[in-house]
C-alpha cells in the first residue's frame, strides 16, 4: 500500500529497477577486468572470468549506493540472497551486452564521451563550467585515474546505446494501454461465508488409537534435529577494519568529494490508519468509511493508542502490522492530499480524516527533520569506518588464500587465527535452521558443515549473509537426528491432529452449505442461519484482494473471472478458515480517470514493453553463450 501511496509508483519502480542495472554495470566495470592468478573465480561468461573480488566489491558497492538512495533501508532488506544473486546476474549481463555491442559495431566517440563528462555536476566549478583540475582531484579521491574512468564510462554509454537500439520497436497503442488500465483498475466487492477451522477443531476428541496412528504416520514432524558445535573464524572487511589506519585527511577528502550525499530535504516520519475506499466508489460507501474512521478518531481522542488502533483497523497491509508506521518521506513522495495533511502537522499531532484516491486516512506525525546537511563531525565516524573496511577488503582474499592453504596442510583453525592476530569463537549446539540464521548461511553451506567429521574443517570459505564476509569453520562435535517418543510430544500430536480433522470438517460443511445455496429458494434461509459468518468486503482491486483471499491464488483468479453474482463453484481454503465466496458487485475502471491518466498509462506500458524487449535480448544472449558458475560456495 505504501507503494500505491507514492505518486506514479509504477513509473518510479521501473526507474529504480533500471537504475540498479546501470549502477551495477558501473561498479563492475569500474573495477577493471583483470583477475589475478591466485584469485578465486566465481563464474565464466563465454570464457571471460568474473572474479570473487569483482563480485564482492560489486555487491558491497551496490548495497552502499542503495543505502544512500534510501537511508531507512535495513540490512535485512538489502542483503538478501536474492539481491546478492541479482548482482552476479548483472555482472554476467554486462559481459554479454558488451560482447553483443561489439559485434554490432556500437561505439561511443570521443566527442560524445567529453559531452557526458562535462555534464557531470561533480566535475563543475562554482561557475557551473567543467573544471579539469576538479575532475582529476575527484577521481584521485575515489582511487581511479582519468583513463580508467573514461574507459569505464565509455562501456556504460555503449550499453545504454545498445538498450536504446533494442527499444526502438517497443511501441504501445492507446487501445493496448487502455486494456491494461481497465484490467488493473477494475474492483469487485466480495461476499464470503466463513467456516473457521478452529471452531471445528475444538470439537474434535481424538482417541488414543487415532493419536498413536497419527504419530506413527507423521514421525518426521516430531524429530529432534541433528545439531553441531563449531569453532569458527569470521573473515570480512568489517572484522579486519579495526587494524586499518585511516588518516583525518582521508576522511575529510571523502566528505568533501561526496558533499551532495550528506544533504537531505525536510522529511516527515508518520503513521496512518487507512480505510480503503476507491476513488470511483459510490458516495454511500465513502460516507460509511468516513463514519467508521471518525469512530476511530473518537477512540484516539479518548486516549487510545494510535499504534494499537492502526493494527486493529487499518486496511493497509504494508503498514498495519507495524502500527501504521511509514518510512521517512519528503515533499513529493506521497499523493498530494496525504502529503499536505502530514506536512501541516507537528510531532504528536493527529490529522482530521483525509480523503485520497485510496480511501480515508488518519495521519499521526511522530517526528520531523528539517532540510540540511550532516556535519562533518557527525559523518566522520561512519566515513572512517567505511574507509577502513575499504582498505581491509583488499586483504580478505589474501587471508582466505593463506588460510585455505594452511587448512589443506592440516593446520588447526585456532593456530591459523593466532598467526593472523585474530581469535576463533565457539558456538553452542546448533540445528540446521539455527546455524543458517546465526551465520547467514545458505542451506548448501550449512549441509557442508553438518557433513564434516568431528575435528575437521571446511575446505573452502563459506559466504555469510548479511555481513557479506566469509566463515572459516571447524566442526567440534555433532549429534544425530532422533525421533522424539510419543509421550514427549503428545500435546503437539493432539493439536496437529485436531487441526487437520477440523480443516476436513470445515471443508465438508462448506461443501454441504454450498449445495444448499444452489437452490435460490433456500438461499435466504441459509444466509440467515450463518449471518454471523457472512461478510461483504470493501471494493477490492487485484492488489488489495491478495490480503482478502489469504494468498489463495485460485480464489483471486476466480473472483475476477466470475461472469455472474452466483456463489463460486467450490470452497476455498484460507489460513484460518474455509470460505464460500461470490462477487456481489463488479466496479469497472472509471472512464473519466482514463482521460486524465491516459498519458501515464501509455508511458508506463511502453516502458514495460521496452523492458520486455531488452530482457528478451538478454535471454537470447544467455541462451547462446555458455555461463558457468564455478564457485557456488562463494555465493552461499
Amino acid at each position: 500500500m505504501l507503494e500505491r501511496l507514492r505518486q506514479n509508483a509504477e513509473s518510479w519502480g521501473i526507474k529504480i529497477a533500471f537504475a540498479i542495472i546501470i549502477m551495477v554495470f558501473i561498479f563492475y566495470f569500474g573495477m577493471g577486468s583483470f583477475t589475478e592468478k591466485k584469485e578465486a573465480v566465481v563464474a565464466y561468461v563465454g570464457g571471460d572470468p568474473i572474479s570473487a573480488r569483482e563480485y564482492q566489491k560489486s555487491y558491497e558497492d551496490a548495497v552502499s549506493s542503495m543505502r544512500r538512495q534510501n537511508p531507512d533501508a535495513s540490512a535485512e532488506e538489502l542483503n538478501t540472497p536474492q539481491f546478492k544473486q541479482a548482482v552476479l546476474t548483472q555482472l554476467v549481463n554486462a559481459k554479454l551486452l558488451l560482447s553483443a555491442a561489439d559485434k554490432m559495431g556500437i561505439t561511443v566517440s570521443a566527442a560524445e564521451l567529453r559531452a557526458v563528462i562535462s555534464g557531470i555536476p561533480a566535475f563543475k566549478g562554482p561557475n557551473g563550467v567543467f573544471d579539469p583540475a576538479l575532475y582529476k582531484q575527484a577521481l584521485a579521491q575515489n582511487h581511479t585515474t582519468p583513463l580508467q574512468f573514461e574507459n569505464d564510462l565509455r562501456r556504460e554509454q555503449v550499453m545504454q546505446k545498445l538498450e536504446g537500439y533494442t527499444a526502438v520497436a517497443a511501441m504501445v497503442t492507446e487501445p493496448e494501454a487502455k486494456g491494461l488500465f481497465q484490467w488493473a483498475r477494475e474492483n469487485v466487492r466480495l461476499d464470503t461465508l466463513s467456516f473457521p477451522v478452529k471452531t471445528f477443531a475444538e470439537q474434535v476428541k481424538p482417541s488414543d488409537a487415532q493419536i498413536t496412528a497419527y504419530y506413527d504416520q507423521n514421525k518426521n514432524s516430531f524429530k529432534e534435529p541433528a545439531r553441531i558445535r563449531l569453532e569458527y573464524l569470521p573473515i570480512s572487511a568489517a572484522d579486519l577494519a579495526a587494524g586499518q589506519k585511516v588518516s583525518d585527511e582521508e576522511v575529510k577528502k571523502q566528505y568533501d568529494a561526496n558533499a551532495d550525499t550528506y544533504k537531505h530535504p525536510a522529511q516527515v516520519h508518520a503513521r496512518h490508519i487507512l480505510l480503503l475506499v476507491p476513488a470511483n466508489a459510490p458516495q454511500a460507501a465513502s460516507d460509511k468509511a468516513l463514519a467508521e474512521i471518525k469512530g476511530i478518531q473518537s477512540q484516539l481522542k479518548k486516549g487510545g493508542s494510535f499504534e494499537t488502533l492502526a493494527k486493529k483497523y487499518s486496511q493497509d497491509p504494508g503498514s498495519a502490522p507495524k502500527g501504521g508506521e511509514l518510512p521517512w518521506f519528503s515533499q513529493g513522495a506521497m499523493v498530494k492530499p496525504f502529503e499536505d495533511a502530514a506536512l501541516a502537522l507537528k510531532p504528536g499531532q493527529v490529522s482530521e480524516p483525509v480523503r485520497t484516491q485510496y480511501g480515508w486516512h488518519l495521519i499521526k506525525v511522530d517526528a520531523v527533520r528539517p532540510a540540511g546537511k550532516v556535519l562533518f563531525e557527525e559523518a566522520a565516524p561512519e566515513i572512517r569506518k567505511h574507509l577502513a573496511e575499504e582498505h581491509a577488503s583488499d586483504k580478505v582474499n589474501e587471508i582466505l588464500d593463506q588460510s585455505m592453504d594452511q587448512i589443506a596442510a592440516g593446520v588447526k583453525l585456532a593456530k591459523i587465527a593466532q598467526d593472523l592476530g585474530l581469535a576463533t569463537k565457539k558456538s553452542d549446539m546448533l540445528d540446521m535452521q539455527t546455524l543458517q540464521t546465526v551465520f547467514g548461511l545458505k542451506k548448501e553451506a550449512a549441509e557442508t558443515l553438518f557433513a564434516l567429521a568431528d575435528g575437521t574443517s571446511a575446505t573452502a570459505p563459506l559466504s555469510m549473509e548479511p555481513s557479506r564476509g566469509y566463515l572459516l569453520a571447524e566442526k567440534i562435535e555433532g549429534t544425530p537426528e532422533t525421533v522424539l517418543p510419543l509421550d514427549k510430544v503428545k500435546d503437539k500430536v493432539v493439536a496437529a491432529l485436531k487441526l487437520e480433522e477440523g480443516r476436513k470438517q470445515a471443508m465438508e460443511k462448506a461443501k454441504a452449505v454450498l449445495a444448499e445455496l444452489a437452490s435460490p429458494d433456500a438461499q435466504a434461509k441459509v444466509l440467515a442461519q450463518y449471518k454471523a459468518d457472512f461478510k461483504t468486503s470493501a471494493p477490492l482491486d487485484r492488489q488489495s484482494a491478495i490480503a482478502q483471499v489469504g494468498g489463495n491464488p485460485q480464489l483471486l483468479q476466480d473472483m475476477f473471472a466470475a461472469a455472474d453474482k452466483n456463489w463460486l463453484k467450490q470452497p476455498y481454503e484460507l489460513p484460518e478458515a474455509v470460505v464460500l465466496a461470490r462477487v456481489s458487485e463488479r466496479i469497472p475502471a472509471p472512464e473519466d480517470a482514463w482521460e486524465k491518466e491516459k498519458s501515464v498509462w501509455i508511458g508506463q506500458s511502453a516502458a514495460a514493453f521496452r523492458q520486455e524487449v531488452f530482457e528478451a535480448l538478454l535471454k537470447n544472449l544467455r541462451a547462446t553463450t555458455k555461463v558457468e558458475i564455478v564457485r557456488q560456495d562463494l555465493l552461499n
